[in-house]
């Protein structure tokens, strides 16, 4: 093949490939896909590849380790012979420009290549400025154009902007759980709660991994985005003043272990408690934490760690501006979700909407370095012995995944149902005080089918253990006529727990999460599967049977 042009050459070398100074090229021929199992928005990239997409490229978006430049090999590896010759992988090297990508694709599109995977697009210095020639020139011609980026924000910006109408994006940041456990071999929920956010255990296995992930696959995404947008302060005002005075990737720590609680102005502002042990120790009831632990020792320990400051040693004043934009950021690399909530469906009464964070690989790690911090003698008066620490260390873990249990199954579900098919589902929590008793009553996940007029209430538990506790609210008639009147008729009520489905003394069925979440899969898109399907496994219809005529045991 001859691949030469005016002013510029692309060498051959033994291994078949070519190269140029900042462009490594890759035959179709020559790439082998790695591995069998494929992302689930893999078939969004198949479905791009058939259809007619002049002037349109398409985008494989999100965080380093979510599978970008995999999807990239098995898609040509895949095509049929003569697809493949007409396609070329090329790998952008820093100093790369959109002038070096025109010179090495237009003697590839002379010469027959049609498929362009490109991979480290944000790497290219001018691409949010000039990106547009691969969809307005190449593109245009007939050629397919997919690229891929470290950078995925920046990919985010050009669609805002010069890339507006003329690329299709798959997300690949979000893991869920059943693509988590399929894709890695079997792992488990732990597996998932103390290592989930990416294709592979090792960015979450300690904090000092989990902060060189975090700095490289989200700070460093958002800045170098930034650096490279001609218009960086329309962009990134606030943030921009963050990182100048060194305080965005403070400001970030800050926000990733408190995203599940309390992501307010007042919450990031006020001095520093670690959202994971603050609620640890003030909802751990036996013994009484609160006067055994030096508390502010303890999140002093836990800022020295997470290399956090307070309000009054930053430079920069935290406003409503920096929080919305780290935000919006944030949101646009799928990093965490609003979940809009209510107290009543029928009569249009709003609360403020609750922020899942969804990498809880990322907050356990830093969870796991609060709690190790609390090994320390100086941490403990001295009224407390090894024992109790010990039995407060293993509680502070259980109540940490618990809440990232709670947050996985809420977000899940939210995205299966109310993200796919807003008009017809809600998804959120509920929690609210009844006016006929005044008692609190509250419900970890509430399902409403708004076509229907009908309802499900859930509790999350990690637990494999049946308990009647659990149940307390999802027995109160008042909360269950509550609920009829503002949201839809209550259906069924369950408990979704670490244990074997089963169907309680009190006739509550008790749901298997991980057999929940494998099953949740299934309803991404239209149509959707009997919601009975969900609820009911085989194994709580067979118990429901025999409970006729069986004596009600509890699951011990």
């Amino acid at each position: 093949m001859l691949l030469f042009c005016n002013k510029y050459k692309i060498r051959i070398l033994g291994d078949g490939n070519m190269y140029s100074q900042y462009i490594m090229v890759t035959p179709g021929s020559k790439v082998f896909g790695p591995y069998h199992e494929k992302r689930d928005c893999y078939e969004q990239l198949i479905n791009f590849m058939k259809l007619h997409t002049h002037g349109k490229i398409c985008a494989l978006y999100g965080l380093r380790r979510t599978g970008k430049t995999v999807m990239m090999e098995q898609c040509i590896a895949e095509l049929p012979e003569e697809e493949k010759q007409k396609s070329a992988y090329l790998l952008c090297l820093n100093g790369c420009d959109m002038l070096e990508i025109r010179r090495v694709m237009e003697p590839l599109y002379e010469n027959g290549t049609r498929n362009f995977f490109i991979d480290e697009i944000t790497a290219v210095t001018d691409f949010q400025k000039y990106g547009n020639v691969l969809s307005d020139y190449f593109s245009a011609k007939g050629a397919k154009v997919i690229i891929a980026g470290t950078d995925s924000l920046g990919i985010m910006l050009a669609e805002s902007d010069i890339l507006y109408d003329r690329i299709q994006m798959i997300h690949t940041s979000h893991v869920p759980y059943a693509e988590f456990s399929r894709l890695l071999g079997g792992k488990t929920l732990d597996d998932y709660i103390e290592y989930g956010g990416t294709l592979t255990k090792s960015p979450y296995k300690t904090l000092q991994a989990s902060e060189e992930y975090q700095n490289t696959a989200i700070v460093g995404n958002i800045l170098h985005s930034l650096e490279k947008s001609e218009d960086a302060r329309r962009y990134g005002a606030a943030l921009t003043e963050l990182y100048d005075h060194d305080e965005l990737q403070s400001v970030l720590n800050k926000m990733i272990n408190k995203f599940s609680y309390f992501v307010t102005v007042q919450a990031v502002n006020k001095y520093f408690k670690s959202a994971p042990l603050y609620s640890t120790i003030h909802n751990i009831r036996e013994p009484s934490y609160i006067s055994r632990i030096n508390v502010e020792e303890a999140n002093q320990r836990t800022q020295d760690i997470l290399g956090i400051k307070n309000q009054d040693e930053m430079d920069t004043s935290l406003s409503k501006q920096h929080i919305a934009e780290l935000k919006d950021y944030l949101q646009g690399l799928d990093l965490f979700i609003k979940i809009p909530s209510y107290t009543s469906l029928q009569k249009g009464e709003r609360v403020q909407d609750l922020e899942i964070f969804l990498q809880p690989g990322m907050i356990y790690a830093h969870a796991t370095a609060l709690m190790q911090s609390l090994a320390d003698n100086s941490v403990w008066m001295d009224s407390c012995g090894i024992d109790d620490r010990k039995a407060f260390l293993f509680r502070a873990d259980r109540f940490v995944k618990g809440i990232l249990l709670e947050n996985i199954i809420l977000a899940e579900t939210y995205r299966s149902f109310s993200q796919n098919d807003p008009k017809r589902f809600y998804v959120s929590q509920l929690s609210t005080t009844l006016k006929e008793n005044n008692q609190h009553v509250e419900a970890d996940m509430i399902l409403v089918d708004m076509q229907k007029n009908e309802s499900y209430l859930f509790e999350i538990k990690y637990s494999n253990q049946i308990v009647e506790e659990q149940t307390k609210h999802l027995r109160n008639e008042h909360f269950r006529q509550y609920v009829d009147e503002n949201f839809g008729k209550v259906i069924n009520r369950f408990v979704i727990y670490t244990g074997e489905s089963h169907c309680s003394t009190n006739e509550i069925p008790y749901l298997n999460a991980e057999t929940y979440l494998n099953e949740l899969s299934q309803f991404s898109k239209p149509p959707y599967p009997k919601l009975e399907k969900l609820f009911f496994s085989e194994k709580v219809a067979q118990v429901k049977k025999v409970k006729k005529s069986s004596p009600k045991k509890p699951l011990l």
